[in-house]
């Protein structure tokens, strides 16, 4: 029985790899203009009314005809696709290399070092792990499949962003933990890493003044090798196609990879990865995705902290989002004790329990609306539940937040991030 796909433009390069990958390389496709959202009902009538605008055919007639056409020999074509991998390219000058790469999307538009054969194997040599291992699995959308990586795969990668052999370990444990640094998701996101234990001062990573960048070598190295598999373990990153960020996220040009300032921890507030069920003398690596903002702000006063960090924390990004990293320097931890917030897992609790959003607010925002308006009538709860509340009703949607001390108490102000904690992978691991 013929099928057909209805798509937005702007996604066809998109869909058209997705169909190959689901062994329809012949499925029959419709576009309709971008955006979908934020248009009037009679707009939207017009793109239902009007032509596709890839084919420049009548929307409504094409897709009868998909519907209704027989298939042809190609349509009814069986059997495995092969998507063969090609190890070596052959010598050339760095400035051959630097524009293979750069043509295909392979670097990040930035110089790379040429990734030959013995500097790769220099970088093999920091782990006992063999070369061909797979380590994990990555994709670039929800919608495309997720493709293998192996050790070696990392490793070329890590040549290519000018990283040390050190710090192969601490890359392999990033590259373990199948977090993508650099997500194709059209609302532009980036990842972020956080390491805790004797690997801090081992490598000279930055928990201090300017630890997310730029002053950091090691873990500006580090997640610029995260940044580039990322990118290449799923199909190169290329704009419109492979990736989809509509504005791009300045985040995601070079990873933020930074230490916990252990050192400005207040008693009872636990290191990160020890809150995350390893030991204080561990050496950790723990990722975060989804992050597209940041906002600052300076040290909460005693006479309205509630209200303000209610406000602050709410301020960003859209309610269906319900991951926040509170990034706390160590100089304005002091008020959040005082506060009653001995740690951290009181502060996150509180955070949980009381940011939340009108429900009429709520359901009209277009997040929430594409992603949990469906689950809600299905039933799912919480959503459910929410659909059903008075218009006033607060609703407490954050459930996932995390807290990490970090910076160099120059002054007293601290900053919440959109990122979600993903995963925790220890260092050790990768030897």
């Amino acid at each position: 029985m013929p099928a057909v796909g209805v798509i937005v433009d702007a996604l066809a390069d998109l869909v058209r790899d997705k169909a190959v990958e689901e062994g329809m390389p012949a499925l029959r496709l419709a576009f309709t203009p971008t955006p979908v959202g934020g248009k009037t009902p009679a707009e939207l009538a017009d793109y239902v009314a009007g032509l596709d605008p890839v084919t420049h055919q009548p929307l409504m007639e094409e897709i009868a005809g998909h519907l209704t056409r027989p298939l042809n020999d190609e349509e009814t074509r069986t059997g495995p696709y092969d998507r063969p991998r090609q190890r070596l390219i052959g010598p050339d000058t760095q400035a051959g290399i630097q524009k293979y790469f750069d043509d295909r999307f392979w670097s990040d538009q930035m110089p790379i070092v040429m990734p030959t054969e013995e500097r790769v194997a220099e970088m093999l040599a920091q782990t006992s792990r063999p070369r061909d291992e797979v380590i994990g699995r990555m994709r670039v959308t929800g919608v495309r499949e997720a493709w293998e990586y192996t050790v070696e795969t990392v490793a070329i990668n890590a040549v290519m962003a000018g990283a040390r052999p050190e710090y192969f370990p601490a890359i392999l444990a990033l590259a373990a933990s199948q977090t993508n640094a650099r997500s194709s998701s059209t609302s532009s996101m980036a990842g972020m890493a956080v390491a805790n234990g004797p690997i801090v001062d081992e490598l000279q990573l930055n928990s201090g003044t300017g630890a997310l960048g730029p002053y950091n070598n090691a873990g500006t190295l580090i997640g610029r090798s995260w940044g580039l598999l990322s990118s290449n373990v799923t199909g190169g990153s290329r704009p419109g196609h492979t990736y989809m960020g509509v504005q791009g996220n300045p985040m995601s040009t070079v990873p933020a990879v930074f230490a916990e300032n252990v050192d400005g921890l207040p008693e009872g507030w636990d290191p990160l990865h020890v809150q995350k069920g390893f030991d204080a003398d561990e050496s950790v690596i723990s990722t975060f995705s989804g992050c597209q903002s940041q906002n600052t702000m300076m040290v909460l006063r005693d006479e309205d902290w509630e209200w303000v960090l209610k406000r602050f924390i709410g301020g960003v990004g859209p309610p269906q989002r319900s991951s926040k990293l509170l990034l706390v320097d160590p100089a304005v931890t002091g008020p959040f004790l005082r506060f009653g917030f001995d740690t951290k897992e009181k502060l996150i609790e509180w955070v949980e329990t009381n940011v939340t959003t009108p429900k009429y607010h709520y359901w009209l925002d277009q997040e929430v609306i594409n992603y949990r308006l469906g689950p809600a009538r299905a039933g799912r709860e919480p959503y459910a539940t929410w659909l059903t509340l008075p218009d006033d009703a607060p609703i407490p949607y954050l459930q996932n937040v995390e807290v990490v001390v970090v910076g160099g108490s120059g002054n007293i102000r601290w900053s919440v991030n959109e990122c979600g904690y993903s995963r925790s992978v220890r260092v050790d691991d990768w030897r």
